[in-house]
Formats: structure tokens, sequence, C-alpha cells
């Protein structure tokens, strides 16, 4: 069980505590704030495709209660009981696609990416393409004046 205060960050960018690949997830896409008394707080930091509990989109902070189904986008599910109470929960109903998260304070290099399969490495291939495209166009900028 994690002891607070401690925050988690969530989304796809490399510094997050909890990574997700998935297309739709933000780069920081949403917090879990532990409070002293180890109150666990979900927060949605302004995402597109918004965070869920209990199939309700959040835009405020809410307190998590036992029992509480999270889910970052369409898709990232998130079993913050195991996480960080350390115990399992039972599920009813099984989503279609489930990315299982991986902190990022463990050793081995692939542990710290969390991919929804071949379509979010295709993704994020065509972002870098766009990106050195880019990248190259503004060097030409400023060689030739």
């Amino acid at each position: 069980m994690m002891k607070g205060p401690k925050i988690l960050r969530i989304g796809q960018a490399e510094e997050n505590d909890v990574r997700f690949l998935d297309s739709d997830i933000g780069p920081a896409h949403a917090e879990i704030f532990i409070d002293n008394e180890n109150n666990v707080f979900l927060t949605d930091l302004g995402s597109r495709a918004h965070t869920f509990v209990n199939g309700k989109s959040i835009s405020d902070p809410v307190i998590l209660q036992a029992g509480d189904k999270v889910r970052f986008g369409s898709t990232a599910t998130y079993d913050w009981e195991y996480y960080i109470l350390g115990r399992r929960t039972e599920r009813k109903e099984e989503p279609k696609k489930v990315s299982k998260p991986v902190s990022s304070g463990q050793s081995s290099p692939k542990s710290n990416q969390v991919t929804g399969g071949k379509k979010d490495n295709i993704n994020r291939d065509l972002w870098m393409i766009l990106a050195a495209i880019v990248l190259l166009l503004f060097v030409l900028n400023v060689i030739t004046g």
C-alpha cells in the first residue's frame, strides 16, 4: 500500500509515473493524489479524451472509493485499488481493450512503456516522422533566410 502524501502523474509522456501509450491518452492526462490519511483523489488534467470514474466523465477532483472503476480515454482502464492499495478487485465485465500500466521506477527499459498494440506504434511512428519533417522545414527556412 502506498502511503501519502504522494502524487502519481498519468499519461503518455516519459516523465509520468504511470504511462499509457493508447492513442487517445494525453501526455499529461490525469493525476492521482494520496493524502496523509491515505485518501485517494483522481483529477483529470484537461485531457481531450477525459477521465472516467464508474463510466462518468470527471471535471473536478474526485475521491476514489472501494470498487470505483477508473478509465482514461476510451479504453485505458486502471486498477487503482491494486496498484495503490495492493488489493485485487473483482471485475464483473472485462473491457474490450485493457492497457496494463507499469510504474516508471522498474528496471527493465521496456517495462515503463505500455502499448495498446500495433496501432499505437504506427501512430507514434507517424508523429515522429511529422516532427522530423517540421524540424527539417524549420532548418531549411533558417538556412535560406
